[in-house]
């Protein structure tokens, strides 16, 4: 539950911040961090499920799906064995299953349809800051507040919250509004006000028909390193080599 405190110290206001979150993540080459993440399981939503994951970014300006060159490392619950990697240099993502040895490939080469859509749900700081830019081109359609200052792991953060109103739209550079009656989304940022850059989200999702079955998503960032030097044939290959001995399926569109 997004709990509304609104602040009267501030000389920043709430679209100002996103504009310095902007221009902050564009000061951003290539970046590591780990994500905690806890939200409500699609297929059952009276339960949680946990996620754990450590990402390598590299902007990719000319890529629309999510805008970098990406390996993405998914943890078990005991946050030591990695289950699944995604890998994406742009031109291919190569999807790994490390519990079974089985990978999916998406060749955006040979099939450039999937350039087209936006196949692929993960989200990045980039496709973060493509929404704050439509959020604030659109800002008729979304109520933007700034709360009161706080403390996210002794961080000194903004609290940011973006709010939709019978609309809804997908996340990153799939974001787009469409109208949906009764509809309610409120996000809440918290962003380190040294760094502006987002250091946990909270979401949640619900319908004026049933304010009580509320779908939710928590995400924490932390051991954030910014601009540093990342080795694109370790962490960004998608080469035949990294799936040898799996059994490999070719996806098209």
């Amino acid at each position: 539950m997004l709990i509304v405190v609104v602040s009267c110290d501030q000389k920043e206001s709430a679209s100002e911040v996103l504009q310095k979150t902007i221009h902050s993540i564009d000061t951003i080459k290539t970046i590591y961090f780990k994500q905690d993440m806890s939200r409500t399981n699609p297929r059952n939503i009276n339960d949680t499920i946990f996620r754990y994951r450590e990402m390598y970014f590299k902007r990719l300006i000319t890529d629309s799906i999510v805008g970098v060159k990406g390996h993405w490392y998914m943890y078990v619950n005991d946050g030591e064995h990695v289950i699944y990697e995604d890998i994406y240099d742009g031109n291919r993502l190569v999807r790994k299953n490390n519990r079974d040895s089985t990978a999916m490939i998406y060749d955006l080469i040979e099939y450039p349809a999937f350039k087209k859509k936006h196949f692929w749900s993960h989200q990045t700081l980039y496709g973060m800051q493509y929404e704050f830019r439509y959020v604030l081109d659109h800002a008729d359609s979304y109520a933007i507040t700034r709360l009161n200052d706080t403390l996210v792991n002794n961080t000194n953060c903004y609290q940011i919250v973006i709010k939709l109103l019978d609309k809804t739209t997908m996340p990153g550079f799939a974001t787009k509004l469409e109208d949906h009656q009764g509809s309610i989304s409120e996000t809440l940022y918290f962003i380190d006000k040294m760094t502006y850059y987002p250091v946990q989200m909270k979401g949640e999702n619900y319908s004026v028909e049933d304010t009580e079955q509320k779908i939710f998503i928590d995400q924490k960032y932390y051991d954030i390193k910014f601009n540093l030097e990342i080795d694109d044939d370790i962490q960004f290959s998608t080469s035949d080599d990294i799936v040898n001995g799996f059994d490999i399926k070719k996806m098209t569109p």
